[in-house]
């Protein structure tokens, strides 16, 4: 390789002593060369490394704090229920074609929506509407649909509009509070 070849002091040029290696009819550099090819990544690293490896004693009862626990903890125990937050235990499996899970922190699965809804025509303006979604419906999402929104009328008094979508295992309610469909799903015993 040359290394600076030309070294630029005043008006004339110097040439300085370049770092080359000449090639010729030995036999050791030619033996040298078929060694390269046969593993290029020990030509180029040497086998003497400027750094070492230490192994370092760990005490793993601080590590093991910090990693994510594998199974859900039990439920919490508590004196009376529902707790001052409106928490409630689910009751033992009730015997319907459906089941509703609950998320990791046993709570229901109840999410609100909002959404554009209809055109005023005086204003011109979005009317915006909330939808309750129920999510993490198992085993028959259409019997699900069919007794809570039976459920609703009764309670409210009005109809509902509701939209199941069988693959997400989810059903969207319109028209009802998310308090009374959470009340629903306690009386289902979810």
């Amino acid at each position: 390789m040359l290394r600076r070849p030309l070294r630029w002091t005043g008006k004339k040029m110097d040439f300085r002593k370049c770092y080359c290696q000449k090639i010729g009819k030995d036999t050791s550099i030619a033996a040298s060369n078929r060694e390269v090819w046969d593993d290029p990544w020990q030509a180029i690293f040497s086998e003497h490394t400027k750094t070492g490896a230490v192994e370092i004693a760990i005490n793993w009862k601080y590590v093991q704090k910090l990693l994510p626990r594998k199974l859900i903890p039990d439920v919490p125990k508590h004196e009376t229920y529902p707790t001052p937050s409106g928490w409630r235990p689910p009751k033992p499996q009730p015997n319907l074609t459906f089941y509703v899970e609950r998320n990791r922190y046993h709570l229901l699965p109840l999410y609100l929506e909002t959404r554009r809804d209809q055109l005023d025509t005086k204003t011109l303006e979005f009317e915006y509407v909330e939808l309750v979604s129920v999510r993490n419906i198992h085993g028959d999402i259409f019997e699900c649909e069919k007794k809570m929104r039976e459920y609703l009328e009764e309670r409210l008094q009005h109809p509902i509009a509701t939209h199941v979508d069988e693959l997400k295992g989810c059903i969207k309610i319109k028209g009802a509070d998310r308090a009374v469909v959470e009340q629903c799903l306690y009386d289902f015993g979810f």
